[in-house]
């Protein structure tokens, strides 16, 4: 109870200073002190925590495939390639919802920490002449920008899942891929509710509209060698984004002067050391053993096994807004109640999806921050609107109950 009562203190105290438009860059390193001190972490201790959150190779490939994510975004945005892009979709499908909704969700399919900031001035660009708010575009580019988590073996939380439990990607894939539909349809009234279709391109026949998608395909094409490359070969995506990086240098002759105004104006180093606070604030997290005995706590009492199987997923997905934060710190905990031998398909389900739940609703996901600040969304009005669709995807853990169970 005490680690439940000192941790939420601290959960509660970031979101003051949030709503407070206090920047998050400074907000997740207080939150980190706060914790030590909170938990009397020795000196030595906090310093090696705060090491491991900035040097370790996770925290250093975060950061990477960030800037990469930012410079890739910024040379297809000035060279006109970003504009093309969507208007070649929106040319080939008329709707434009379908074109928001589709740019995120297509980004998604790489787990990059910056896809939000690459996705997002697409979504904006998508919604042009639309009459959608900072609030609604927002909520569009963070919720399609998550319905391959769930799913996609190719993300390090479906890996992990799969490590910790014994249970096959493949099992996993069909057991969570209700809450990836779950999310396309809710998303389809929850984030478009009152917005036009927003068609502003003529008719085209059926010929225009395949050239069209073959510009799109071709415009895209450094976001989907890279996607492929990724996906398809497990090459890691801070190569895989380099590579890209590169050849659009070469292919539109960028001199070394050009690239050091586009890294000027590319590189945020306020959305990078973000990336660094935000581990900082886990690693401390970790140190001072709060969430193990928060799941220590639940786990003796006499709560039901879904109740806390679903519970000790969320509190920590939300206070770390990693999947690979709660799957690792809380499924090791849980494999006792989940079934050692042979782990309940179900039951993982639940935990998984519970987690990501708190993932999506946590105020440290890096891309919930992210794609805030770039639409100058209003915090709690994107925090209401997520909850109603965040609650149906969560119950369609109904569906690997009378699967599973």
């Amino acid at each position: 109870m005490k680690d439940l009562a000192l941790t939420g203190a601290v959960m509660a105290m970031i979101i003051w200073l949030l709503r407070r438009n206090v920047s998050m860059t400074a907000v997740m390193p207080v939150g980190a002190v706060l914790l030590a001190l909170l938990y009397l972490l020795p000196p030595v201790r906090f310093a090696e925590a705060v090491w491991t959150g900035v040097a370790a190779p996770k925290s250093l490939e975060m950061t990477a495939t960030l800037a990469l994510t930012m410079v890739m975004e910024n040379i297809l945005r000035t060279t006109g390639m970003l504009g093309r892009m969507v208007s070649s979709l929106s040319a080939a499908i008329t709707d434009r919802r379908i074109v928001m909704a589709s740019l995120p969700a297509m980004i998604g399919m790489l787990p990059s920490p910056g896809g939000a900031v690459f996705s997002a001035p697409m979504v904006g660009e998508a919604s042009e002449g639309m009459n959608a708010t900072g609030e609604q575009k927002a909520l569009i580019n963070y919720w399609y920008r998550h319905i391959w988590e769930y799913v996609s073996p190719l993300y390090p939380g479906i890996i992990l899942a799969s490590g910790l439990t014994g249970i096959s990607t493949q099992q996993l894939f069909l057991a969570h891929l209700p809450f990836a539909l779950t999310v396309i349809l809710s998303g389809a009234y929850f984030c478009f509710r009152g917005m036009e279709a927003g068609v502003g391109v003529a008719e085209l026949r059926e010929k225009g509209r395949l050239k069209e998608f073959g510009t799109f395909l071709l415009m895209s094409s450094p976001i989907l060698i890279s996607l492929s490359l990724v996906v398809v070969f497990r090459i890691s995506a801070v190569i895989a984004l380099s590579g890209g990086v590169l050849v659009l240098l070469v292919a539109h002759r960028y001199t070394p002067s050009r690239i050091l105004k586009m890294l000027k104006e590319s590189l945020s180093i306020k959305a990078l050391f973000l990336v660094i606070g935000i581990m900082i604030f886990q690693e401390v997290l970790r140190a001072t053993g709060a969430l193990a005995g928060i799941s220590a706590y639940f786990a003796s009492s006499a709560l039901p096994v879904p109740l806390i199987v679903g519970l000790i997923p969320f509190i920590a997905g939300v206070m770390t807004g990693l999947t690979v934060g709660y799957v690792g710190i809380t499924f090791p905990l849980l494999m006792p109640l989940m079934g050692v031998a042979q782990p309940s398909l179900w039951l993982e389900s639940l935990a998984f999806a519970s987690g990501f739940a708190g993932v999506m609703l946590s105020p440290v996901h890096l891309c919930f921050v992210l794609t805030r600040e770039f639409f100058a969304a209003d915090t709690a009005v994107v925090y209401r609107r997520l909850v109603a669709p965040s609650t149906l995807v969560l119950a369609a853990a109904v569906i690997p109950w009378l699967l599973y169970r």
